[in-house]
């Protein structure tokens, strides 16, 4: 899969929305179609994420997690090829956050600035999300 920018995968010509990863502002992101993602759970950190899960913050340590703002929530879609890919909040669609899988402690953040890791050594997931990210698929 080839790497984009945001700009790469914007201003595409034609306007065709191609898979593929992109990056801004210190994310990565993964266009996929949904039918291409392995619902399936991985391990992370200390725990499990299972699809319909979800987190607010990956990792402890400042300069080595992820952390969404205050009301916004990742929720663990599944893996395509090495990427973890997460939703926002309930939001459905075949664009995410995506975390290349290194272990089950690391994961990472690729850029044109470089790469950063995110150290997991504690998974804290939110309670009752997973339900509430089941009761929305149950209805599409």
């Amino acid at each position: 899969m080839q790497q984009l920018t945001i700009f790469d995968f914007l201003e595409n010509e034609g306007h065709e929305q191609h898979e593929g990863f992109f990056f801004t502002g210190g994310a990565m992101y993964a266009k996929v179609s949904r039918d291409k993602v392995k619902a399936i759970p991985v391990e992370l950190g200390d725990g499990i994420l299972y699809p319909g899960d979800f987190v607010q913050q990956l990792g402890e340590k400042a300069r080595t997690s992820f952390k969404m703002q205050k009301g916004y929530y990742l929720r663990y879609c599944g893996m395509y090829d090495r990427a973890l890919l997460f939703s926002v909040n309930d939001f459905v669609s075949d664009y995410y956050y995506a975390f290349y899988y290194i272990d089950r402690n690391t994961l990472l953040i690729c850029s044109n600035a470089g790469a950063k890791d995110i150290r997991i050594e504690k998974l804290v997931k939110e309670p009752g999300g997973g339900q509430v990210c089941l009761n929305i698929e149950e209805r599409n």
